[in-house]
């Protein structure tokens, strides 16, 4: 193995800064794949969003628990009250070993929304707070359930959710009735776009914050006309891939620093400045304007070896992006010019 492990390198926080990542990469990727014999393949803008969005969820699933500290946790939490380690509880509750054998933080989170006032009005009776989760604890106790589980597996525990589904069953189950992204839905609600980088950097962070805010949430949502509404496992995988996806994408480009990069990295020595000719060679940037932010990113990759050599023939650097610049920059390359 020549390059380092993509689940512990810093890919960028959003889907651009991964493409400025890759960008600044390139001319090494072009050494070592020469070295190597290799084909620099070619992109389409589809390639490199599906990419991005297979690189990104390498970090969706956790490491795995410790469950010797989940029997803890199990004990600490007050589950116990309710789920025995088989059979049926006093109320009903089924034991772990009812639990699927894979059960999932998408388990849990499903399981407070398809249960939680019957949850809420049991350990109110037995005086028992409602647990939080902080760091590890929600993967931990998964791995002590799954120790004891015997249930059938659930095959939507199995594989990532899909994100384009998830918004579907955010907008379906009434989400967007109380919450907005990035502006648009709910106006009271939180702006899910803007806290998710935060809150939402993996499925087991996710869950946790799902659950710990369970009762404040639900018995708000009980008294509105909509109701708290079930989840099937399907649709909880898939809405909490789409929660995660949301802190990949980028916030709107600032189109006057993109024009002053445009001019420091040197892409007007060949695009010219105001869309005219440039030193090395003219092509014409405003058939840009209605092209997809993506679909740039790839011709820019699929011309990075003829850029490297008019580079290096007029003793250039290799232009380099810092981080947001690349969301600057398409936003002056969309941006129709002025007449």
């Amino acid at each position: 193995m020549i390059g380092p492990d993509l689940r512990k390198i810093d890919l960028g926080n959003t889907r651009l800064n991964l493409a400025a990542k890759i960008w600044n990469h390139t001319p090494s990727m072009i050494v070592e794949m020469e070295s190597k014999g290799m084909i620099k393949p070619t992109l389409t803008g589809q390639d490199l969003t599906e990419l991005s969005t297979y690189l990104y969820f390498l970090r969706f699933f956790d490491e795995p628990g410790n469950p010797a500290k989940g029997k803890y946790v199990f004990s600490e939490k007050g589950c116990y009250f309710c789920h025995p380690s088989s059979g049926k509880g006093k109320e009903g509750a089924p034991g772990l070993d009812g639990f699927p054998r894979n059960a999932s933080p998408a388990f849990l989170s499903q399981a407070i929304w398809n249960h939680c006032l019957d949850m809420i009005a049991r350990m109110v009776e037995i005086g028992l707070k409602w647990a939080q989760f902080r760091e590890n604890e929600m993967m931990d106790l998964l791995e002590y359930i799954k120790t004891n589980a015997k249930g059938a597996e659930e095959p939507a525990f199995f594989k990532t959710g899909n994100p384009k589904e998830g918004k579907e069953v955010f907008d379906s189950k009434g989400c967007i009735q109380c919450h907005s992204i990035r502006g648009e839905g709910a106006k009271g609600g939180v702006d899910l776009g803007k806290t998710a980088e935060t809150f939402y950097t993996s499925l087991t962070e996710i869950a946790s914050s799902m659950w710990n805010k369970g009762p404040t949430v639900l018995v708000k949502i009980a008294q509105t006309q909509c109701g708290i509404p079930k989840f099937t496992s399907k649709e909880m995988t898939d809405l909490l891939a789409y929660l995660y996806s949301l802190h990949f994408i980028d916030e709107p480009g600032n189109r006057t620093n993109g024009e002053r990069i445009f001019s420091s990295i040197g892409c007007s020595q060949c695009h010219g400045p105001d869309r005219k000719p440039g030193k090395l060679m003219y092509i014409d940037l405003s058939k840009y304007e209605t092209t997809a932010e993506m679909e740039i990113v790839a011709n820019m990759w699929n011309h990075s070896k003829e850029i490297q050599k008019a580079a290096g023939e007029q003793n250039m650097p290799w232009p380099r992006f810092k981080e947001g610049e690349m969301a600057d920059l398409l936003k002056f390359i969309r941006t129709p010019k002025k007449k």
